[in-house]
């Protein structure tokens, strides 16, 4: 707040300030800069509690921290535990930046039966039952061989669903093993209906629909393995298991994880931990290995199925793939794009049209190692969505857009 000091009305000035400078006596603050030269809507923050006790001091059992805006109204978030531990390990919310702005704001704590109801903004679903009206919801699931084989297993979209306020996906929970697109024309999150009742979502609905046909592709970022020379798909026929993670107003996460998978003549276990945030047209893939040698490296990929232009381009610190063309299901507007930092690119290719069990893909290759989890983002674009991706000039804005933001974190102080 900017403050115009008269000489006349010197006294009533400093009596002003010093009112001011009273009131904010024993508060506590936290910064956040963007440092990049656009603006960020919904930007993702991820705030370690170290970071917060260090602000604070300490935190008492019965209470949790939380973050005001300058009007003083609690800005929506969630206490996540990724560690598997007894308490919260990260605090989860996102802000809105002007290009490189700093937001210092007030960070204190409430009384844990005092966290505000937030609107929820993501979403997964895997519902799981003997037919339609026989569903549930299930938080973990684990399948060997081929559950399309089992007449009394209903999968309520063929598999877990995950959604957020822009966009949603889908994966089939069988040896198929790909990813599939929900284009939405709504911010209501609509996956716990979807596939049930009368409606039908391969056809255009109220909420939206399945966008992608997928066939013997990867979909929409779906992985395989790259070993000598071959695409080996990652089945999950030995043993898969599907482990939600977190789920909350602010990102959800779930874990897909391949066990004893066979890979020339080694087996690997890979998880595949999938994050969706509030407000992006997309999702985050973390992908850990173990047991994986030099000669196995990780794929990942987008369907060339239906007419589209391919572009891929490096950018500061990534590799970009993208596809855009009338290329859904609906035969309107779709881009499709691959992020992956530059550290772990290797190449890019194009699976043949038929003959083999992954084709019709345009795939990135990217390194896999025991030691760290290989990281990329998958961003879909439909124009019903947003009018934005009625062109590819549009739908490559907001890739790069993403690029740039992963390029320059949010710096925390």
């Amino acid at each position: 707040m900017k403050h115009l000091c008269i000489i006349i009305s010197l006294t009533l000035t400093v009596i002003s300030c010093k009112k001011e400078s009273v009131s904010d006596q024993g508060k506590k603050y936290i910064s956040f800069t963007n440092t990049s030269s656009i603006d960020r809507m919904d930007e993702s923050i991820i705030i370690p509690k170290d970071i917060i006790i260090n602000k604070l001091d300490s935190i008492s059992d019965n209470r949790v921290p939380i973050i005001k805006d300058s009007s003083g109204r609690i800005i929506p978030f969630q206490l996540d535990n990724l560690e598997k531990k007894e308490e919260w390990d990260e605090l989860s919310l996102t802000l809105d930046f002007k290009a490189n702005q700093t937001q210092k704001l007030e960070l204190t704590t409430i009384a844990t039966e005092s966290i505000p109801s937030f609107t929820p903004r993501t979403n997964i679903r895997f519902g799981i039952g003997t037919n339609k009206n026989t569903v549930k919801e299930v938080l973990e699931q684990k399948r060997t061989g081929d559950p399309r084989t089992n007449d009394s297993i209903f999968y309520q979209m063929e598999g877990p669903a995950w959604e957020n306020d822009k966009v949603g996906f889908r994966f089939y929970f069988d040896p198929r093993n790909g990813i599939d697109i929900f284009g939405k024309n709504t911010s209501e999150l609509v996956l716990d209906r979807v596939g049930l009742g009368e409606g039908n979502y391969h056809e255009l609905d109220d909420w939206g629909m399945d966008v992608l046909k997928v066939g013997n592709s990867l979909g929409a970022g779906a992985l395989a393995i790259k070993y000598n020379d071959s695409l080996i798909r990652l089945t999950g026929k030995d043993q898969a298991e599907f482990k939600t993670v977190m789920e909350g107003p602010i990102r959800s996460v779930f874990d897909m994880i391949y066990r004893n998978s066979k890979i020339g003549d080694q087996n690997i276990d890979v998880v595949h931990r999938i994050t969706i945030w509030k407000g992006q047209w997309g999702y985050q893939s973390q992908v850990f290995f173990r047991g994986a040698t030099n000669q196995m490296d990780l794929v990942t990929g987008i369907v060339n199925l239906k007419p589209n232009d391919k572009y891929s381009k490096s950018s500061k610190k990534h590799f970009i793939l993208e596809t855009f063309g009338a290329q859904s299901e609906n035969n309107d507007f779709l881009g499709m794009a691959i992020i992956v930092p530059e550290k772990d690119f290797i190449n890019e290719g194009q699976a043949p049209k038929e003959n083999t069990d992954i084709t019709t893909t345009y795939y990135t290759v990217m390194n896999a190692s025991d030691k760290k989890p290989t990281i990329f983002y998958f961003l879909a674009g439909w124009e019903q969505s947003n009018a934005q991706f009625n062109t590819y000039e549009g739908f490559d804005k907001i890739v790069s857009e993403m690029s740039e933001k992963l390029s320059n974190p949010i710096l925390i102080k």
